[in-house]
């Protein structure tokens, strides 16, 4: 299985569409599922995305080839594009760092501050944005390493607006071959270590 997470689904419509994905709910929870994904929409903020991963993982129990992967958009410094999709290679708060094993992707490995609430200005890192911590916590004894993916699609270069849900949806859309070229590799790399 591969999960997939998202704060709105906004974030995850392309996929959905993509993946011909059927709604479902799972107590407060909307998630979309077939036969191999199944995205999970968890609302903005580190505790929401860790209370929506804790219930995800207890009504559907991940196994040791499953691959998880926190999609959604962020602010990135001025040298980031607009549209540009990145991987998270290390991880940082206000309280600690981690460092996550990249996926040998086209896509780019970067820093992250996952921030408490939005970031008006520059940090010291590459991107920021609001879930990922939450989540990786949460997860990390779940998962394998290598089956833990953050992918973040540059919204804004820290000048927020409110972003139109169209511009979004557009934003993920164009970077489905690179997500789905993110996945194979993913799944490839679990084939060799059988």
């Amino acid at each position: 299985m591969i999960y997939i997470f998202c704060a709105f689904e906004t974030e995850a419509r392309a996929l959905i569409d993509r993946y011909k994905l059927k709604k479902r709910k799972s107590g407060k929870y909307t998630f979309f599922a077939n036969e191999e994904i199944l995205i999970l929409i968890s609302a903005m903020g580190q505790e929401n995305a860790k209370n929506a991963a804790e219930h995800l993982l207890l009504n559907f129990p991940a196994k040791k080839e499953d691959i998880f992967i926190n999609l959604g958009v962020c602010a990135a410094q001025s040298t980031y594009e607009v549209g540009k999709i990145l991987q998270i290679a290390k991880l940082v708060n206000e309280e600690e760092s981690h460092f996550l094993k990249s996926v040998p992707s086209s896509i780019q490995s970067v820093s992250c501050f996952s921030a408490k609430r939005p970031q008006g200005r520059p940090v010291n890192e590459d991107i920021s944005e609001m879930e990922a911590m939450g989540i990786y916590n949460y997860i990390r004894p779940y998962f394998m390493a290598e089956h833990i993916s953050f992918l973040k699609i540059v919204s804004d270069n820290f000048n927020p607006v409110r972003l139109e849900k169209q511009f979004i949806i557009s934003l993920i859309h164009k970077n489905i071959p690179l997500i789905d070229e993110h996945i194979k590799i993913m799944q490839e790399g679990d084939s060799d270590e059988k």
